[in-house]
């Protein structure tokens, strides 16, 4: 079932469209290919790999680290939701203990989330 939103979206943007079977729904719902993953430590590494790069050298040292701090136009352009949970949780802790670490940390938390749930996928526990 989808949200209004998505058919909506669906409907302006039919190319955007996610394909059938390809959701990580669709994949997490289908024991045959969660029997596949057990034992696939290729998959956990290509998820710690993505996590490094896309959170940690990404968004919080090239971004906030680099970019952020010489933009000066950023709130013009960024959602209004998305601006305040960025100063809020991201950018608050990393002004407040005057460390990129602390974003880091903060941000890199739904990781290492996923980083478990993946790791008991490859396991076979889930």
């Amino acid at each position: 079932m989808t949200s209004y939103l998505d058919g909506l979206w669906v409907s302006l943007f039919p190319f955007f469209a996610e394909p059938p079977g390809y959701s990580l729904g669709a994949i997490l719902e289908s024991w045959e290919i969660l029997d596949r993953l057990v034992g696939a430590w290729w998959f956990f590494a290509l998820f710690v790999v993505n996590a490094i790069f896309n959170t940690i050298l990404g968004e919080e040292f090239l971004f906030r680290g680099v970019l952020l701090p010489c933009s000066l136009a950023l709130p013009a352009l960024g959602i209004p939701g998305s601006v305040i949970s960025g100063v809020f949780l991201y950018a608050f802790p990393s002004w407040r203990f005057r460390s990129t670490w602390m974003g880091i940390i903060v941000h890199s938390a739904q990781s290492v989330y996923f980083a478990f749930l993946i790791f008991g996928i490859v396991l076979g526990l889930a």
